[in-house]
């Protein structure tokens, strides 16, 4: 039997862990799987534990240390893979195939996880092809990916899907009183967190706050600065692409609370009450028109995000949208 406790530092997906679970036990476990799913909900945790049960002890106890190691290796049985740079590299397939023609221990299962799979090149995808249409024995794949439309419909066709969606509230409270132990501030930072798992515990560890700040800068800036996209783009220079999707989320959510403002709602309905005073300063400065059509160049922004578009060019884009949405560009 699956020992269970490897699903412990995963909050939620209470379905997809008994789903594993029942596979693992019954010896059914697909030759290779697609875990899909936003970023930061905990598909390569959840990959990590499939893993363990299926080789029969915890490895990768410490991947983050592992970063930019083209194939991390945990002893002659899991194995994991992570864009170099922009993508997964063919080299790294190479050397991923050079590990797996080396004998195992007899009778044991593989596993080899590939995250961000979405990012292969052409000869990468094609040597995956090949190896997913001939497995070698007793190997198994987890192939995570945030995109999985950016696939290509034959490798797609050779594994099991498992769709990850956004953690629900209570599921998240659970998991939060398993791994934290207290319940301070958990309803503000669930709420910002939107399901996303990654963000609402960088929430609690304060560094949600710093990204508000920016976002708050971003609209002050657009609308009241006599240069501001000069002066915008010099403040996110150095963001990254995590950065970037936290600001532009929070930028979101505070538009969506200024026009609950604007409308008169109770107070009941402003999801972040800790900054009604300086939304209240930004309504005259932002007009029904503009907060809509900023909320849907954020939807482009996060998209271009997303397909890995370089964050300097988002940025570059998001705040002319945002100058014109204002009255500053004609």
């Amino acid at each position: 039997m699956m020992d269970r406790t490897l699903f412990d530092p995963i909050i939620g997906h209470s379905r997809l862990k008994e789903q594993f679970a029942r596979l693992i036990d019954e010896d059914r476990i697909p030759h290779a799987m697609i875990f899909a799913g936003p970023a930061g909900i905990g598909k390569t945790l959840m990959a990590i534990a499939v893993a363990s049960a299926l080789v029969g002890r915890r490895v990768f106890p410490d991947l983050a240390s592992r970063e930019g190691e083209a194939v991390a290796g945990d002893k002659d049985d899991a194995f994991y893979l992570a864009p170099m740079g922009a993508m997964l590299k063919v080299d790294q397939f190479r050397q991923l195939q050079g590990e797996l023609a080396l004998q195992g221990e007899a009778g044991h299962r593989r596993v080899c996880i590939i995250d961000h799979v979405e990012t292969m090149n052409t000869e990468f995808a094609n040597r995956m092809l090949k190896i997913l249409e001939e497995p070698p024995s007793g190997v198994c794949f987890i192939l995570i990916t945030d995109q999985p439309d950016l696939l290509l419909p034959t490798i797609i066709s050779r594994c099991a899907r498992f769709t990850f969606d956004p953690v629900g509230d209570d599921e998240m409270r659970q998991g939060l009183r398993r791994l934290r132990g207290d319940g301070r501030n958990w309803d503000e930072a669930i709420l910002w967190g939107g399901g996303i798992v990654r963000t609402v515990l960088s929430y609690l560890d304060g560094q949600g706050t710093d990204k508000a700040h920016f976002a708050l800068d971003f609209l002050t800036t657009t609308a009241k600065h006599a240069c501001p996209y000069a002066k915008w783009l010099a403040l996110s220079a150095a963001l990254t692409d995590r950065e970037t999707t936290e600001i532009l989320g929070w930028i979101s959510l505070f538009l969506r609370d200024m026009a609950v403002l604007r409308s008169g709602a109770g107070r009941d309905y402003i999801r972040l009450k800790g900054y009604i005073h300086e939304m209240t300063e930004l309504l005259p400065y932002w007009t029904d028109d503009a907060v809509f059509g900023l909320s849907r160049v954020l939807d482009e922004g996060l998209e271009a995000v997303s397909r890995h578009v370089n964050v300097r060019l988002v940025w570059d884009y998001v705040c002319l949208q945002a100058i014109r949405l204002r009255g500053g560009i004609q």
